[in-house]
């Protein structure tokens, strides 16, 4: 079978050389999993189009109204290093500064991350908890929807073929908010987490939670909004008793499979761990809010 690169010097240049090649082609963004793929042969192409030089489907844009907008470009090292997602949304700088090695960090994308629907993504579940949504363009339009129903299944999304992600937007944090990330793997670095957690939650003026958001990652074929911690939550004073108690209902929900990694056991108990740890990292953030 014949194989071609393609380079559109426009996305929509690059969205009609993607309805024509259907399922046999492939956008390249930063290709640290493509390529992978490629190599490795568990996927066959005839084509890729490079969309990486396209200009207008990178870069940070922050308004303290309207929140941060994400070209589906951006690297995870301009995500780790760009002032206001770190002073905004740690738990998204967080999960960056985890991703692999600093090399990569200079090549991955958060949209190929989202792309590549892998159970383990690190920056899925911060975007989940902070409410992301994402548009999808085509040939034949564009369309949004939240990042929490993206991903489908390991390795599969919502995409159809000659689809891509081109934006991701996150709301501006609301008044006395605070968000967080925390990841576990075997090795500090350049490994794939076993579990990782992401919160994001709110406080009223006497304390009281009013807005909680979960999620976690790796535990499930994607990643899991925790509904019952975060309900036990809402309407109440956070104390570490009621975050160990969250995090046993984080844990209770979670589909985890066994394998060289770590058991599902395992895995249960680190969600337990980390849910509480990260819900009270994110409260006490929220407690040092301005907004």
């Amino acid at each position: 079978m014949s194989f071609s690169v393609h380079e559109p010097a426009t996305l929509n240049e690059a969205l009609g050389l993607l309805a024509h090649e259907g399922d046999a082609g492939a956008a390249l963004a930063g290709g640290t999993d493509l390529l992978l793929r490629i190599r490795r042969g568990t996927r066959k192409y005839r084509s890729v189009i490079n969309i990486k030089r396209i200009k207008g489907l990178d870069g940070i844009r922050w308004d303290a109204s309207e929140g941060l907008t994400l070209g589906a470009l951006t690297t995870f090292r301009a995500l780790e290093t760009h002032p206001a997602v770190r002073d905004h949304y740690p738990a998204l700088a967080e999960a960056a500064h985890v991703v692999a090695g600093v090399q990569l960090r200079n090549l991955a994308t958060i949209g190929g991350n989202l792309g590549n629907a892998s159970p383990s993504a690190d920056s899925v579940p911060p975007l989940v908890a902070l409410g992301a949504t994402v548009t999808i363009a085509s040939a034949e339009g564009t369309r949004s929807m939240p990042a929490a129903g993206c991903l489908i299944g390991p390795g599969r999304t919502v995409l159809s073929p000659g689809e891509v992600f081109t934006t991701i937007r996150i709301p501006s944090p609301a008044p006395h908010s605070g968000n967080a990330f925390e990841r576990f793997s075997p090795r500090a670095a350049m490994d794939i987490g076993i579990v990782s957690v992401a919160a994001a939650v709110a406080f009223d003026a006497d304390g009281v939670c009013t807005s909680c958001r979960i999620a976690l990652g790796a535990v499930s074929p994607v990643p899991l909004r925790a509904e019952a911690a975060e309900t036990a939550l809402l309407g109440e004073r956070l104390t570490p008793a009621l975050a160990a108690h969250a995090g046993e209902l984080a844990a209770a929900a979670t589909k985890p499979i066994s394998d060289i990694r770590g058991t599902a056991d395992y895995r249960r108990a680190m969600v337990r761990v980390l849910t509480s740890r990260v819900v009270l990292h994110a409260a006490s953030r929220a407690a040092r809010s301005e907004r």
